[in-house]
């Protein structure tokens, strides 16, 4: 089947793992992004979009065209601000293409609610809430899709895990964008005399001090991603606020490489895991520390559930499962 795939060509991005399991599971993929169209840096050209209506109907106009000269099959956009018109021409112009939107993140992110005036065929998201509303609300075709890991990336390394850990030498570790909420966490767990490793792009507009001497000047992707979340002791996942009942990416990687973590508790956890969820998840920030302390100095029993959970994780959890789960529904 030849599939469009409208969405970031970022590294580690979901549209590149889509993408990259597509093609693995013997599609022919066309992958267009806004780059593909206009010189200007995404940044900038995403700014210009919000200010100048026009030139946002103009911009996606040229990616449908390219889309409908292409002649696809099926079509999968997962960008949130695709202006309507774009899908309306695809709509137009391949009368018997279904057109899907799949919204991987949570529900604070839907810029000014294009989706919701976009006629796609079917909407895929994580979050039970938003598909409740938007299937019983506003009566949009909506089915639920949690997300995976890709075990062509998120894999273990090869290296003995116990020599690796000596290694790295981390006790518990953070990686991403220290947003306030998540800074303000990992402020309580060193107030509390946990030894803290982090990853990423501290907070530029409201950095905050107390962590600031943690960081480790560098983002880490691909390999080096899955050698610092299998060798650290501890991967501390803390999901955003607005993940009502669903959980963010970084659960099923940290499974699919191998890591052990410690994340909030969601109801929606049960269904994921082959390990009682008590073990693991926290319903504060006190629960968490408590989480932590304990298994610091039990490597015996980190191993045993990281074992238990990539297996189950590999054969459950995977964008192949999840691009099948779309196909069944169409």
């Amino acid at each position: 089947m030849k599939i469009a795939l409208l969405g970031s060509k970022d590294f580690d991005s979901l549209e590149f793992h889509i993408n990259d399991t597509l093609i693995h599971m013997g599609h022919e993929v066309y992958h267009v992004d806004i780059a593909d169209v206009v010189a200007i840096p995404y940044k900038y050209n995403y700014w210009a979009t919000k200010l100048f209506p026009k030139y946002d109907v103009a911009i996606f106009k040229k990616i449908a065209y390219k889309i409908i000269e292409q002649q696809p099959d099926f079509v999968i956009c997962t960008y949130r601000f695709i202006h309507p018109e774009c899908i309306k021409l695809i709509k137009e112009n391949l009368k018997n293409v279904p057109v899907i939107h799949i919204n991987p993140d949570q529900l604070t992110t839907l810029e000014y609610q294009q989706i919701f005036v976009s006629p796609y065929d079917a909407f895929f998201s994580k979050e039970y809430f938003m598909v409740n509303f938007m299937k019983n609300n506003i009566k949009l075709n909506t089915f639920y899709l949690p997300e995976a890991f890709n075990p062509r990336i998120h894999k273990s390394p090869e290296i003995d895990r116990v020599q690796l850990e000596t290694n790295i030498n981390i006790d518990v570790v953070a990686f991403g964008t220290m947003y306030p909420y998540r800074s303000k966490m990992i402020e309580k767990l060193i107030d509390s005399g946990v030894n803290v490793s982090l990853f990423g792009t501290p907070d530029k507009r409201f950095p905050n001090q107390k962590i600031m001497k943690h960081f480790k000047n560098e983002f880490i992707t691909g390999e080096r991603k899955s050698e610092i979340v299998y060798g650290s002791k501890i991967v501390f996942n803390n999901f955003h606020y607005a993940e009502i009942s669903s959980v963010n990416v970084k659960y099923f990687e940290n499974y699919g490489i191998g890591g052990f973590q410690i994340c909030d508790y969601k109801p929606t956890i049960e269904e994921f895991s082959k390990v009682d969820v008590e073990k693991y998840t926290y319903k504060n920030i006190d629960e968490a520390i408590e989480l932590i302390n304990y298994y610091l100095n039990r490597p015996e029993e980190r191993y045993n559930i990281t074992n238990i959970q990539q297996e189950h994780f590999l054969k459950n959890h995977t964008y192949e499962h999840r691009m099948n789960d779309v196909f069944s529904k169409l």
